[in-house]
C-alpha cells in the first residue's frame, strides 16, 4: 500500500498508526495532484510501477457567495478537486488498460448531485468529477476497469 500526501512534513500521525507495517507492507509517498511532475515522480517511486488500485481522496473546499470568490481561489479548488482526479487517471489508464484490470475509486460529495448555498464553486467542481466518473465508467467496463 502507498500512501499519499502533498506535505511530507505532516506524515507524523499516519506514521504512528501504520506502526510496524511502515516501511514494510505501507509506504509514504509525497504527491500534489496540481502538479504533472509530482504526479509522475510519485508513480515512478511506486514499487514495481504497478497500481492495481487507486484513491483519488484530494480535495479542497469554497465557501461563501460567488461575487467574493477571486479567480485564483475557484483554479486552486478545480485544480485540485477536478484536474488532480484527471491527472492521476490520465496516468494510470494506460497501465491498468494493458492489463486490462484495475480499480478507480474517486472520493466525492453529496454536492456533485445537488448544489448548496454558498458552495458553488465547490459544488461546480465536484459536478464536474461525477459527470467525469460516469463517463468513464461506461467506457472502462470493456477493459475491466
Amino acid at each position: 500500500v502507498v500512501a499519499t500526501m502533498r506535505d511530507l512534513s505532516r506524515r507524523g500521525p499516519l506514521e504512528e498508526a501504520a506502526g510496524e507495517t511502515l516501511g514494510v507492507t505501507l509506504r509514504i509517498l509525497r504527491l500534489d495532484v496540481t502538479s504533472d511532475s509530482s504526479v509522475a515522480e510519485c508513480l515512478g517511486g511506486v514499487p514495481g510501477g504497478h497500481v492495481d488500485v487507486v484513491v483519488n481522496n484530494a480535495g479542497v473546499g469554497l465557501v461563501g457567495p460567488l461575487e467574493a470568490a477571486t479567480a485564483p481561489q475557484v483554479q486552486r479548488v478545480f485544480d485540485t478537486n477536478v484536474f488532480g482526479v484527471l491527472r492521476l487517471i490520465q496516468a494510470l489508464l494506460p497501465q491498468m488498460k494493458q492489463r486490462r484490470s484495475g480499480h478507480i475509486v474517486v472520493v466525492s460529495s453529496v454536492m456533485g448531485l445537488q448544489g448548496v448555498a454558498f458552495n458553488d464553486i465547490y459544488a461546480a467542481s465536484k459536478f464536474a468529477v461525477e459527470g467525469l466518473c460516469e463517463s468513464l465508467a461506461v467506457q472502462l467496463l470493456q477493459f475491466n476497469i
